[in-house]
């Protein structure tokens, strides 16, 4: 028998200037690229309000894992039913979500998100209570086949005109 649903925020706080006020105001959003990164020396990082978010999502998750008895999965795929539940009925892509929080879930559900399989099963609307619900399955072994090197093989290299 699977444990209940991991269920983590949806939203995150982001702060704006409101473009009738021109005042700053702090607002909710679904978390995608454009809000979780700023470009710092012309390389992507993870902003204040991107880091506040990984570590709602990671502590949630922190908390699901003590209370189901879950270590942290190593040398195995992760399978992970997700159900995204919206905040409003605005078009929206489900996959936008899922590098914010397959990122904070490293090293609690899995050592590394390379090892997760992000497979959406449903997306509704909650208006309610927005928020990400998350079945993890372990599943198979990751292998990793590393070609033999032939070590004269960079001396004789052959182009293929296709």
């Amino acid at each position: 028998m699977l444990p209940p649903r991991l269920v983590i925020p949806l939203l995150m706080e982001k702060r704006r200037r409101n473009p009738t006020t021109r005042n700053m105001e702090n607002i909710w959003v679904v978390p995608t690229w454009n809000h979780l990164y700023v470009i710092v020396n012309n390389r992507p990082t993870l902003g204040k309000w991107g880091e506040l978010y990984k570590q709602r999502v990671a502590d949630a998750a922190f908390e699901w894992a003590m209370d189901n008895d879950w270590v942290s999965v190593e040398g195995r795929k992760v399978i992970l039913r997700t159900w995204i539940y919206w905040n409003d009925g605005k078009d929206k892509d489900c996959h936008n979500t899922d590098k914010a929080w397959a990122d904070a879930l490293e090293g609690i559900i899995y050592e590394d998100d390379s090892q997760a399989l992000i497979q959406y099963q449903d997306f509704e609307i909650d208006r309610v209570n927005p928020r990400i619900e998350i079945e993890p399955i372990i599943g198979g072994p990751i292998i990793k086949d590393k070609p033999k090197r032939n070590k004269n093989s960079t001396k004789k290299q052959m182009a293929l005109d296709l």
